[in-house]
């Protein structure tokens, strides 16, 4: 059965009050409905990754539009061939994304956005620019833009401060990105704070990219997503290549046959050179290897 995907998100201001009777209204609507997915809501906004039938995601995605602060939110649709979530959750959150800065976020939801085309010109007729990557390490490990700067970073909290220690080229142009644009909203806000004038971000980040580059342009590797896909190739396919580590979530390229039960299994690179972690194949059976080399 083929299940659609929507990824989006929108910056507004909400009343405290409004957030929850936004959430009592969503919440079983998603269950008639047969959604699956996570839908985050605060103050600043929403942002959610929901899967669905594509008939149910359509009338989903309808009565999203009627709600008034929702109007004309922009939906980053693909496909699968399964379910890429496994239950339905709408919560409250003090942020749409973590980036440990409540209640900043852009006045405007065009706020030195590039479209992907315009983003593509760039990269391939200027050679003054900086492309920065604004996501953690085990996602860009799988893939980034040609010659992006890689912060490094675990998690997105830690972005500020990466950019206080390890300062860009103020005269030059900054360009930003991430998986579907919301991180570098908080992003671009940092930047412009530090003094940078000249940066601008790629609108629906990579997945945009994408829709508008299926051969990848200039995007080596495929885009970690937070689901059961683990990432996607530029026509937006689930990938191929990629598992799910089942110790610490990351993206999985290791394979081999599981210790314990002797099923093929795959982990992560770190993972794999864990003594009785890298060889099982779930975390029951990393319980069980160690309870046999004596350590558990």
């Amino acid at each position: 059965m083929t299940h659609a995907i929507a990824a989006f998100y929108k910056f507004v201001a909400i009343s405290p009050e409004r957030v929850e009777t936004i959430k009592e209204k969503l919440t079983p609507l998603g269950e008639e409905l047969g959604v699956q997915g996570l839908i985050l809501l605060a103050t600043e906004g929403i942002n959610a990754t929901v899967c669905a039938t594509p008939d149910s995601l359509t009338a989903f995605k309808a009565a999203l539009l009627k709600i008034p602060e929702f109007a004309g939110l922009k939906f980053k649709d693909s496909f699968s061939m399964k379910s890429v979530f496994r239950r339905w959750t709408v919560q409250i959150r003090d942020e749409i994304v973590t980036a440990e800065l409540p209640g900043i976020f852009p006045q405007s939801d065009q706020h030195r956005h590039l479209s992907p085309k315009e983003w593509h010109a760039l990269l391939e007729n200027e050679s003054d620019v900086v492309v920065l990557d604004t996501r953690n390490d085990y996602e860009t490990r799988i893939g980034k833009f040609r010659g992006a700067v890689d912060p490094n970073i675990t998690k997105f909290s830690e972005f500020s401060n990466y950019m206080e220690g390890n300062p860009l080229p103020k005269e030059k142009t900054i360009l930003i990105y991430c998986t579907g644009g919301i991180r570098c909203e908080k992003a671009i806000l940092t930047l412009e704070e530090k003094g940078y004038e000249n940066v601008y971000q790629l609108d629906g980040g990579i997945l945009n990219y994408f829709a508008e580059f299926p051969e990848g342009g200039a995007f080596d590797g495929e885009c970690f997503l937070f689901d059961h896909r683990v990432a996607v190739d530029s026509k937006l396919q689930p990938s191929q290549k990629y598992g799910l580590c089942p110790h610490c979530g990351d993206p999985a390229t290791e394979n081999f046959d599981c210790a314990y039960c002797k099923r093929k299994g795959q982990v992560c690179v770190k993972c794999y050179g864990k003594a009785e972690v890298g060889r099982a194949c779930t975390k029951n059976c990393a319980y069980h290897v160690k309870r046999l080399a004596g350590v558990a």
